[in-house]
């Protein structure tokens, strides 16, 4: 898998058609149809329909499914050439699930720029299950997640814990107080927090309840709340945020909501100068907020290597169950 067979895929479901990406490549489209080939012989599947005739590309369900791979196999390929070019200057890479990213990280990172002006910060987010290979490939130096896993290079330890609470629409004329079975799934914003949450919702809701919004992106919830006629699960700093600025109220419910848990990781091995500068800054910020229970720094890992020691399989047992 090479940077022009990507460069010729993304190009050509950006333009719609072989011949246009060809000219916005400045190739000839027989060199731009031996690089998919190439792409889909390494794959082991097609990318595209093949239909004689037809002028606009059509993507098979494996070619839609490679769209996301693709951009973030081109995003590291260019964080590595940035590396290469940066390599005399001090870098900070970080990865970070989309509710941190877009809610509480914003405003550690200008304390910390402002603080260390000759550090270069690099931000990604991505999902938790992919935190653990950027991290131990080097393509993150620090990484925020809320659904842990093992690793006998990467460690895992907790950040804090976050009561969730319940979000309405005002639109709805729901009470203050509310019994969870006059909550309409049809009318919720689901999202994902983490897998305890996950675990909740299907206990009460059932895995077949139908939302009115999935989102998979945080930086669309504030959008989609301001219609005022949905309800959803949300951490109660984000609530906070959102109730100054979008027609929603905080709403208690007759059943006790989980908490969530944040996690941190870095590598064991070589670790960035500047992951505790930052990990400081991110301490600082929760330190008294309201609904967020910060684990201090001697709190000890949540696991690190493969295999948890006791205590720390106790400590993991209690979360899951919060």
């Amino acid at each position: 898998m090479t940077f022009l067979e990507i460069e010729a895929f993304l190009n050509i479901v950006q333009h719609g058609s072989f011949s246009a990406a060809a000219e916005k490549l400045y190739v000839t489209q027989p060199a731009l149809g031996r690089r998919i080939r190439a792409l889909e012989e390494e794959l082991g599947y097609t990318l595209f329909v093949r239909n004689k005739g037809v002028r606009h590309v059509e993507l098979t369900k494996q070619g839609q499914a490679f769209i996301g791979l693709a951009h973030r196999w081109q995003a590291l390929w260019n964080e590595t050439q940035e590396a290469a070019l940066l390599s005399n200057e001090k870098s900070l890479y970080v990865a970070s699930v989309g509710s941190l990213a877009a809610f509480l990280l914003p405003t550690v990172f200008q304390t910390f720029m402002r603080e260390h002006p000759e550090c270069c910060l690099h931000m990604t987010t991505l999902h938790s299950a992919d935190a653990y290979s950027y991290v131990s490939s080097q393509a993150a130096d620090l990484a925020f997640i809320t659904d842990p896993m093992y690793s006998s290079q990467v460690k895992t330890t907790i950040l804090f814990r976050e009561e969730l609470c319940l979000v309405v629409g005002k639109d709805l004329n729901l009470p203050k107080t509310l019994k969870l079975r006059e909550l309409d799934p049809r009318q919720e914003i689901r999202t994902r927090w983490d897998r305890n949450f996950d675990a909740w919702h299907r206990y009460y809701f059932g895995s077949s309840a139908v939302p009115r919004v999935y989102l998979d992106e945080m930086g669309f919830l504030q959008y989609f709340a301001q219609n005022g006629d949905n309800w959803a699960f949300m951490p109660r700093s984000i609530a906070k945020s959102m109730v100054a600025s979008s027609p929603v109220s905080i709403h208690e419910l007759d059943v006790k909501i989980p908490q969530r848990t944040l996690y941190y990781l870095y590598r064991l091995e070589d670790a960035s100068p500047y992951q505790e500068k930052l990990l400081t800054l991110c301490r600082e910020k929760l330190r008294g907020e309201d609904g967020i229970y910060l684990v201090e720094e001697d709190g000890g890992p949540f696991f690190e290597g493969n295999r948890p020691s006791k205590a720390e399989s106790g400590k993991r047992t209690r979360v899951m169950k919060e």
